[in-house]
């Protein structure tokens, strides 16, 4: 399935490069895809997969970069949890002028982060999707990084190589982290359903932020620990899509959703 290609502004004159599947009946919902920590709209492709099978059920699917990331404007460097809100913000902004709804977030790892912090402060929202996502965010990011996360908290920048390259990281990105309060967060979106997909075998984020999560948000919360899945679902995608797509032909296609 082929997207258009969409440039977005966010609230800083910053162009969001996006890709939208919109279906060629009626519009029934519209789910935004917000991606993790080093990742891209297209999620390596699997972005398509995921919309193949949403599309024919009338729901538009919207998937960004975030400013720094992708092909997005902005400099990594930059990236704060707080400003990836804005910038989703300003996409939520444009599907409602759009005239679509309901609007259902889906973030997968720290784009679930950025989800769960735009919805709190956002009714639009709602259904949340969250895949690998984590909310012990100081614990995540201290064992991934390590002696550079000590850096950024004593305010220096940073630079870190991965199998992706060479990035780089100013102290803003933990001194926000740490601004967060992901319990009053968590708090905020109880009583909207929320759907949580994880693996047992996540090494990035441990499966105990997903049970976390579900026990805070509420009884409209629906957990499914996938054994044996690691962070990116390697092996796993199928089974995280049509859990995804059960969900939310239950909670908001189906005729007791409406």
């Amino acid at each position: 399935m082929q997207p258009d290609k969409l440039v977005l502004n966010n609230y800083e004159g910053k162009k969001l490069s996006s890709l939208l599947f919109t279906p060629s009946s009626e519009v029934q919902g519209v789910v935004i895809a917000a991606h993790g920590f080093r990742g891209a709209k297209e999620n390596s492709n699997r972005i398509c997969s995921l919309a193949a099978k949403l599309v024919p059920l009338g729901l538009v699917v919207l998937a960004f970069d975030f400013a720094g990331s992708g092909e997005s404007e902005g400099d990594f460097a930059d990236l704060t949890l707080t400003g990836q809100s804005r910038d989703l913000q300003a996409v939520m902004d444009w599907v409602e002028a759009q005239g679509w709804s309901p609007i259902i977030l889906l973030g997968r790892s720290f784009g679930g982060s950025t989800v769960l912090i735009r919805a709190a402060q956002d009714e639009r929202a709602r259904g949340i999707i969250l895949w690998s996502t984590p909310v012990f965010l100081q614990e995540t990011f201290s064992t991934t990084m390590a002696e550079e996360y000590h850096q950024l908290e004593m305010g220096k920048p940073v630079i870190i190589r991965d199998d992706w390259g060479e990035f780089r990281l100013n102290p803003s990105f933990v001194s926000d982290i740490n601004r967060q309060d992901m319990d009053q967060h968590l708090k905020s979106v109880s009583g909207r359903p929320v759907l949580i997909i994880h693996g047992t075998a996540d090494e990035i984020v441990k499966p105990r932020n997903a049970e976390y999560i579900y026990n805070k948000v509420g009884s409209r919360a629906e957990l499914h620990l996938i054994e044996g899945s690691d962070h990116r679902f390697v092996d796993s995608t199928a089974i995280r899509e049509d859990l995804t797509v059960s969900w939310l032909q239950r909670t908001f296609l189906s005729d007791e959703s409406r």
